[in-house]
């Protein structure tokens, strides 16, 4: 229980500090008389390790046009996504804040909303359990059920068993590239649902563009985060699922 207290108290200052740092609270407070907002994913994972994080990704029960309302009255510059996310930047932060409503698992209907534990599914919406840490800005309850188990079993997977779920994310590349950068960082293996999926969009790649290797090279550097990334470990990839999977049937020409 202590340890749940600390958390909740330690966030809970962390964020209002840094929020008044950037003179940004007043929107959350105005947001909060309409709904709440869940910080999903690093900025959380940041706070629990220790390290510094300039990066918020915020996903809010509002409505869409009631969220850009807040956000043009905020007078903070933003800019709107292709998918109808939007980036507010702060003096030295940038916040993603999503709607619920266009959020692409739940626009989808790939995961169910529960109205009476929206914690539980806004974290079983997150692609990977690794960034599956969600904590209410408004209540500071937090879920970190999902993020827990991949630190404690080592092991990346996909939250979803669902195909359509893992066919319809828009991230192909990212989610390839995010598995190499985790499992390299965090000496992560794989689950089996991983593997099936990392197989079948790397054959994808392969089938759609002449150049599968220049494809993700290209794709890495659209993200500062995985420059570390470098052609032999797209390759160990490549070999680790051959490995895992026991077969021949990933024949791609690197």
């Amino acid at each position: 229980m202590n340890k749940i207290k600390d958390i909740k108290k330690g966030f809970y200052l962390h964020f209002i500090e840094h929020m008044k740092a950037e003179s940004f609270m007043d929107f959350f407070f105005e947001l909060f008389i309409s709904g709440s907002a869940y910080i999903v994913g690093g900025y959380f994972r940041d706070y629990l390790l220790n390290k510094d994080s300039r990066d918020i990704d915020i996903i809010t029960d509002i409505s869409n046009d009631l969220l850009l309302s807040l956000i043009k009255n905020s007078n903070a510059t933003y800019s709107i996504n292709r998918y109808g996310g939007m980036k507010i930047s702060l003096q030295s932060t940038e916040i993603d804040i999503w709607t619920i409503d266009n959020n692409w698992a739940f626009k989808n209907n790939l995961v169910t909303l529960n109205d009476n534990d929206k914690l539980n599914s806004i974290a079983k919406g997150c692609f990977y359990n690794f960034d599956s840490l969600v904590i209410n800005l408004h209540t500071f309850n937090y879920n970190l059920r999902y993020f827990n188990e991949c630190m404690s079993n080592k092991e990346l997977n996909i939250l979803q068993e669902n195909s359509v779920y893992k066919n319809l994310n828009p991230s192909i590349e990212a989610n390839i590239l995010r598995a190499i950068y985790l499992a390299k960082k965090y000496d992560l293996d794989f689950s089996l649902n991983t593997i099936n999926y990392l197989f079948s969009k790397i054959g994808y790649i392969d089938d759609k563009y002449e150049d599968p290797l220049e494809r993700l090279l290209t794709i890495r550097d659209q993200y500062p985060k995985y420059t570390s990334i470098n052609e032999n470990d797209i390759l160990n990839l490549l070999f680790k699922l051959r490995e895992k999977q026991n077969s021949n049937q990933l024949r791609i020409d690197f």
